[in-house]
């Protein structure tokens, strides 16, 4: 008996998969419960475990991208039905002591003919002066090649022609071959598993929501001298903070007072959470990972910090758990580790804002005495559903936003 293993479904929104590799071979007998496969949805690499037991056949090879329900492979109970399924296998091997029919000879292509030598330059007497000779002689040059003209006769080559010849050799500059054009390599890259998601994500992202960004720049150096000082306290903290983790502190307080951008919506209702699942944007060689943290707004700035690095962590490793993904309220993407001063991050649906951060610059500033200094500065910026978050709104996120960002102390407290 016949039973199809179909590609598996692993969370609602997932509709394809990419087969990333097969851990058995064709024809291998497998047991209920192992690990036969592993495929790619859009948030993460997953391994698969049959459901049945039996002789496996694959229909989709690794790298492939399928469907969710349509079948991969299959697996019979008996080696009887795997063979009669398939056909018989590969045709049986010639006997011992028999050899196989001999391959036609190849016909014998007639060798082409050389081609002829070029013909040897007609040799003319040509009839020159003494000096002449002499002078071509020493330039390495053929007298055959110089025009005659001013001989005695009109007939004969001179000095004087030698020298013309000669000069005339001076300013015409000598041919320069031109460079073999080198042959372009094309790589395909075929745009499938995380990366064609993230893809398809993006573009709805951009064609089903009215998105607008704002920025405005922010005075970080205090931001900057109190996360020096929790990393001397390391130690007691049990964790190194980072100038994200401050970030993200400020966003969850910015966020809590402004609950129409910690939502959620469909196009029709307006969805308002009451604790802030913060979505952390994460660069992976694989793509763009957004790992949520869960009830970020109740946890301490030592858990914030142990929270995200684990996420961070295991995102890039590919081992996200299943929910870890989806239902975030809100993003924050942190570019500041690259020369990035701007931009404009697109929406993670259906949240309606994500907070972008650049890196921090140093740039003439003045005090609140007046007095001209240094200052660390920051741009931050914030796009946001114009459907949901109009421009009055995403003032006030900014003028807070700000002061808690110059005022760190108050992030915390």
């Amino acid at each position: 008996m016949r039973i199809d293993i179909p590609m598996p479904k692993a969370g609602l929104t997932m509709v394809e998969g990419t087969i990333s590799e097969w851990k058995v071979s064709e024809g291998a007998l497998v047991q209920k419960g192992d690990a036969i496969m592993e495929y790619e949805n859009e948030k993460n690499t997953i391994e698969y475990e049959s459901v049945h037991g039996g002789y496996l056949h694959i229909l989709e090879p690794a790298g492939e991208t399928v469907e969710v329900g349509r079948p991969i492979a299959w697996v019979t109970e008996t080696r009887e039905e795997y063979d009669a399924l398939m056909g018989g296998g590969a045709p049986a091997a010639a006997p011992a002591g028999e050899s196989a029919p001999a391959a036609p000879a190849a016909p014998v292509q007639q060798a082409a003919p050389a081609p002829a030598a070029p013909a040897p330059r007609e040799q003319r007497r040509v009839r020159a002066t003494g000096l002449a000779r002499k002078m071509a002689r020493e330039a390495g040059i053929d007298l055959a090649d110089v025009p005659p003209g001013s001989g005695p006769d009109g007939r004969r080559v001179a000095a004087r022609d030698v020298t013309a010849y000669l000069e005339a050799r001076k300013a015409v500059p000598a041919a320069v071959p031109a460079p073999a054009a080198e042959e372009d390599e094309v790589t395909a890259i075929p745009w499938t598993g995380v990366r064609k998601t993230i893809a398809r994500n993006m573009m709805t992202s951009l064609q089903q929501s009215a998105q607008c960004t704002a920025m405005c720049q922010v005075d970080v150096t205090d931001l900057l001298a109190l996360r020096r000082k929790y990393v001397e306290g390391e130690a007691y903290l049990g964790c190194r903070v980072t100038v994200n983790d401050l970030l993200c502190m400020a966003v969850c307080k910015v966020l809590k007072k402004h609950p129409t951008v910690n939502a959620t919506f469909d196009g029709q209702t307006l969805y308002s959470h009451k604790h802030v699942q913060l979505s952390l944007a994460v660069a992976t060689e694989s793509g763009l990972m957004v790992p949520v943290i869960k009830n970020a707004d109740t946890l301490s700035l030592a858990e914030l910090s142990l929270a995200a690095k684990d996420l961070g962590q295991r995102a890039r490793d590919k081992r996200l758990r299943n929910g870890e993904q989806g239902c975030g309220t809100c993003t924050v993407s942190n570019v500041g580790m690259f020369p990035i001063d701007l931009s404009t991050p697109i929406l993670n649906p259906p949240e309606v804002g994500i907070f972008g951060f650049g890196r921090t610059t140093r740039a003439p500033g003045y005090l609140p005495d007046g007095t001209l200094a240094p200052r660390d500065m920051m741009w931050v910026y914030l796009t946001f559903d114009h459907r949901v978050v109009d421009g009055l709104e995403a003032g006030k996120v900014f003028r807070d936003l700000q002061y808690l960002l110059e005022h760190p102390q108050l992030i915390t407290a």
